[in-house]
């Protein structure tokens, strides 16, 4: 199983794609839009479902690319920031690293998860 550690920015989002042992298989930063939510799934396709996902809560910025992996078949965590603490604690923070952070809680399953509710759940309290 793949580990994808996604960091929402203001602009753009960064991605950080690793393998079970924590090698590096693909890294990418691009616009927080349409746009960059399809390149996104391009990776996604290609790895067919064998990977997972996590990205942080930010605001309401994570919403749409959390609910579309979702609905591309890919498990999505939503990690809590405030319990994330590896990632609020570093010295050096980049949007890189903290991908690549994300990326290793998912591989050792250490993600603090916040609870989003199903595509389901939000549609019937419409």
């Amino acid at each position: 199983m793949l580990s994808l550690g996604i960091d929402m920015g203001k602009r753009k989002f960064q991605a950080c794609l690793k393998d079970d042992s924590g090698i590096l298989i693909q890294e990418f930063s691009t616009p927080r839009n349409m746009l960059g939510a399809e390149m996104l799934l391009q990776v996604v396709r290609k790895h067919d479902g064998n990977l997972k996902a996590v990205m942080e809560a930010t605001g309401n910025h994570w919403m749409r690319l959390h609910d579309l992996l979702e609905e591309n078949g890919v498990e999505t965590i939503l990690a809590n920031p405030v319990k994330t603490r590896l990632i609020a604690e570093a010295r050096i923070r980049t949007d890189r690293l903290d991908a690549r952070i994300l990326a290793d809680l998912l591989r050792g399953n250490l993600v603090a998860e916040s609870y989003t509710p199903s595509l389901k759940e939000e549609i019937g309290a419409a």
